[in-house]
């Protein structure tokens, strides 16, 4: 008959008499896709935060507002694959810094939708030029052909991802 001690340490640890799962977190790809953002968006954000005060989902509303205009904040959510409270914050701390507008839909209250204030349009005008130098610095370390594989890959890896959301993956 099995003592309660050594009862208690089998089921310490379930996994004891199976093989142990190999794992290399610098070739996992979602790791290494989030690391090489968190590096970038940290460069160009040291870059602008002290003379812009604003943060790096603050930037994002910012960049997708003035390169694809007016947009409600479930939209902004979409295209930034930012969750709600991330965005909700944001514009708050943007709308109160007077750099984004606040437009309330007549028909349904409900909706609004957001735009660059004039000071939000300077802000994204002085930036992307420093954004646009630090992704050229960033790619110089590739070929054009490079470039343009790597694109077409993160368009399908995103694709992928989208679909994730809402497919288990198998």
């Amino acid at each position: 008959m099995k003592s309660q001690e050594s009862s208690a340490d089998t089921s310490a640890n379930p996994y004891q008499d199976q093989d142990q799962v190999t794992f290399s977190l610098d070739s996992f790809l979602p790791y290494r896709l989030a690391l090489l953002s968190s590096l970038v968006s940290s460069s160009i954000q040291k870059l602008y935060a002290s003379e812009f005060d604003i943060s790096i989902p603050e930037w994002r509303l910012v960049a997708i507002l003035g390169s694809d205009g007016p947009m409600t904040a479930n939209d902004i959510r979409q295209r930034a694959a930012m969750d709600k409270v991330q965005v909700s914050r944001a514009a708050a701390k943007l709308l109160d810094a007077g750099h984004i507008r606040k437009q309330v839909d007549p028909e349904d209250k409900r909706r609004a939708t957001l735009s660059l204030s004039d000071s939000g349009s300077k802000i994204y005008n002085q930036i992307v030029p420093i954004a646009l130098e630090r992704e050229a610095y960033l790619s110089s370390a590739l070929s054009e052909k490079e470039k343009r594989d790597l694109i077409q890959l993160l368009e399908k890896l995103t694709k992928t991802a989208k679909s994730m959301t809402t497919t288990p993956p198998m």
